[in-house]
């Protein structure tokens, strides 16, 4: 698999389960959540733990082995409009992000009072990043991240 195949991958997976929906599956590790996605011999599982402090990692399978992976950590702060607000805003700027597609920052979109705003370094092989999301300049969502190929 090169790594525009795995882009394209990624970017429907993504787009297919973002924030939680799609295909949710008996956990692998117990009082997790899990989405999964399978095309084309590929099987993308997002998995985590939390609600308002979420730790959890995108694996990606070719032939049942871990070929990609990426762990992240999701830090909330009680918004200002709401968690359901917040919730809608970070899956409109999410799936903006994929439909332009776009995995990796820079990026950023602005809404009303909200700002989601992503940066990284390195490319899909290795990389690390931090997606932060601002209500009235304050922030209100943080999400540190870091991945690439799995030998």
């Amino acid at each position: 698999m090169d790594l525009d195949q795995l882009e394209r991958f990624l970017l429907a997976a993504r787009e297919r389960t973002t924030l939680g929906k799609g295909n949710r599956q008996p956990p692998e590790r117990p009082g997790a959540v899990e989405i999964v996605f399978r095309e084309g011999g590929l099987t993308y599982r997002d998995s985590y733990f939390g609600q308002s402090r979420l730790v959890g990692q995108e694996v990606v399978r070719r032939a049942g082995l871990v070929v990609w992976a990426m762990s992240y950590f999701v830090l909330i702060e009680s918004p200002a409009g709401g968690g359901e607000e917040l919730a809608s805003f970070l899956q409109r700027a999410q799936l903006s992000r994929y439909r332009e597609r776009r995995l990796l920052g820079p990026y950023h979109v602005e809404e009303r009072a909200y700002r989601y705003e992503d940066h990284t370094t390195g490319g899909l092989d290795l990389f690390q990043g931090e997606t932060v999301v601002t209500h009235h300049q304050q922030p209100v969502l943080r999400m540190p991240y870091l991945g690439g190929w799995v030998r």
